[in-house]
């Protein structure tokens, strides 16, 4: 019966994927463009990299650009380069169309390598001898449905905290370790010049096992946010990245 065939190899395929990426160098929460760049030059490098993102699509805040104009905007086009994203200079800033940046990363990224699992989210983490060793991950719609179903979990060496705004994977250690961040994980007013010089000073580690990039970076160390501009991450990621597979 070809429907039977059909479901028979998409469940096996995904099965087989999530057994062998239980274990694995690098897990990555959030698949926005921060995550998404450390994800590429992560798995780029050879190191076992998985990307979780908790929506249906990758791309985090890329595809609305600014206000739902679908224009996004870089200082440096060195990583857009890397990519084969097509840009446009007007006068100190590029330009880039944010539906071709949303997918030519996510499309590199997995051509690099790395594994993104959609529809899946990061509810706790794993700390073994004072270091983050994974993530606790349970379905997005049996959260969504506030359904009662123990979660399955991921192994790590290393795991990057790259969910934007909302800093989710810190704020898990802060609610435990409050001692660690005593300020609360909030931005500060737009000033787009700090932020982007800031997110990628202060991008690396924060905790034995546990690094941020991208707007988590914002949160935790209380940066002003940045708005629509995207090199910052960018750079974040490829930091982060660097960082980690020096240690790898």
């Amino acid at each position: 019966m070809k429907e039977i065939e059909i479901s028979r190899t998409i469940i096996a395929e995904y099965h087989n994927r999530l057994l062998e990426h239980l274990d694995n160098d690098v897990v990555i929460v959030g698949a926005g463009p921060a995550g998404l760049t450390a994800g590429y030059f992560l798995a780029k490098a050879g190191a076992k990299t998985i990307i979780i993102e908790r929506k249906l699509s990758t791309g985090g805040g890329i595809w609305g650009g600014a206000a739902g104009y679908n224009v996004v905007v870089f200082e440096e086009k060195d990583i857009l380069d890397e990519l084969a994203i097509t840009t446009e200079k007007s006068d100190n800033l590029y330009l880039a169309d944010a539906i071709e940046f949303a997918t030519a990363l996510a499309y590199q990224t997995i051509k690099a390598g790395a594994v993104i699992f959609n529809l899946t989210e990061a509810e706790d983490i794993i700390i073994k001898n004072n270091a983050v060793q994974g993530a606790v991950v349970n379905s997005t719609p049996i959260k969504m449905a506030g359904l009662h179903i123990d979660p399955f979990c991921i192994s790590s060496k290393y795991l990057i905290d790259a969910t934007g705004h909302p800093a989710e994977i810190v704020n898990m250690l802060k609610q435990r370790k409050p001692q660690i961040f005593p300020k609360e994980l909030k931005e500060g007013f737009m000033d787009v010049e700090s932020a982007e010089a800031g997110v990628v000073e202060k991008a690396g580690e924060v905790y034995p096992g546990l690094y941020v990039a991208g707007m988590s970076v914002c949160a935790v160390f209380n940066l002003p946010r940045m708005g629509p501009i995207f090199g910052g991450m960018l750079k974040s990621g490829e930091k982060v990245a660097e960082m980690i597979n020096a240690k790898i």
